[in-house]
């Protein structure tokens, strides 16, 4: 940023709202924080590719599943350090998601990270939530020197840098660390159609495939398959919270994301049963040039037969034939995950950056 922060210690630290219900317009303070999000993204893993607009926070910030916390730091009405985070309102006690916590370069040094962190946690902790999760994300070349390693996986990070000293600082223990990759897949079409009619079985399981809103007949079964995507992924050390749904939840979501001007994708593999074997879904977040992969999951009743690489085959197929226009895929899998990640290299998926998950009891 351009300019020197003022000496004086910057005292208006407030909550930062979205609003509560869709179509009531953002809120001055919401559109400082998305700015300042995509700004911290940006500086820390080189590309503003995963951040919200305003508009998308406001939008997903009503929904009544979710509590949605951020507090922010203004010094002369500009906003100089924030934190977010968000917990399962029905999951009683479950840990709030800190995923953000910034100060702007001009401001650092001077304790303001410290400040809105503790004024996320008491926040929660007035909810009855005493245990926090906190994300931090960093680039794969993050540094040298002495490493701090997740209790299972391969990668590490620079014990060294600024986000590490930070949370271990405040009593935080590493629990696991998330690889995030890209995969370029302009022009792809027909490299992943072959590939897709390559990996098709005759094994009793069909893939379908949905844009936006899930097939009134798969709604519960979609539910139940999301409802087990905590419990039965890769988890580290981190005792993430419970999420469940049913088909209002889907269908909530799935107006929220229309009504942010988002596009999703989802592929789910049938079992011969009917139920839902297996899914994967690519959000596609407005004025991106990328798809996110969002959750992945095969249900452990059907593992051993593909499902993966062929769900996520068929959603790349629907991806380049809905919006030729994205040039990448991006995805995040838990270090530990070996199969999802093998299938993420036979795709030509390649390391970003990678996510850190914190927790403190």
């Amino acid at each position: 940023m351009n300019g020197r922060a003022n000496t004086a210690e910057p005292a208006d630290l407030r909550p930062i709202s979205s609003p509560d219900r869709v179509g009531v317009p953002e809120s001055a303070d919401l559109e400082a924080y998305a700015d300042f999000a995509r700004r911290i993204q940006l500086e820390t893993i080189g590309t503003d590719e995963f951040s919200h607009s305003a508009a998308e926070l406001a939008v997903l910030g009503g929904n009544p599943y979710l509590e949605r916390r951020r507090f922010g730091i203004f010094d002369d009405g500009r906003l100089v350090a924030a934190a977010a985070a968000w917990w399962e309102r029905e999951h009683e006690g479950g840990a709030p998601m800190i995923t953000m916590v910034g100060v702007d370069p001009a401001y650092r040094r001077r304790g303001l990270g410290g400040r809105v962190l503790d004024a996320i946690e008491a926040s929660a902790r007035d909810a009855g939530r005493h245990s926090t999760i906190l994300i931090s994300e960093h680039r794969t070349d993050d540094g040298d020197g002495e490493r701090v390693r997740a209790p299972q996986g391969g990668a590490s990070l620079p014990a060294g840098a600024p986000s590490v000293r930070f949370a271990r600082s405040r009593g935080y223990e590493l629990g696991q660390l998330l690889v995030a990759s890209a995969l370029t897949v302009g022009g792809r079409g027909r490299d992943f159609r072959g590939l897709a009619e390559q990996a098709e079985r005759r094994d009793g399981y069909r893939l379908e495939q949905w844009r936006d809103h899930t097939p009134e007949e798969h709604l519960d079964a979609f539910a139940a398959a999301r409802s087990q995507m905590v419990a039965e992924m890769p988890s580290g050390a981190v005792d993430f919270p419970d999420e469940h749904w049913d088909a209002a939840r889907i269908l909530d979501e799935e107006a929220r994301a229309v009504a942010a001007g988002r596009t999703q994708l989802t592929v789910a593999a049938i079992a011969p049963n009917g139920e839902v074997a297996g899914f994967t879904m690519l959000a596609l977040a407005p004025g991106k040039r990328g798809a996110y992969q969002d959750d992945t999951l095969v249900l452990s009743p059907h593992r051993g037969h593909g499902l993966g690489l062929r769900m996520k085959l068929a959603n790349l197929v629907a991806l380049t034939d809905a919006a030729s226009d994205r040039s990448v895929v991006y995805t995040w899998n838990a270090d530990e995950n070996g199969p999802m990640l093998a299938i993420n290299r036979e795709l030509g998926f390649r390391p970003h950056s990678i996510q850190a998950t914190w927790q403190r009891g």
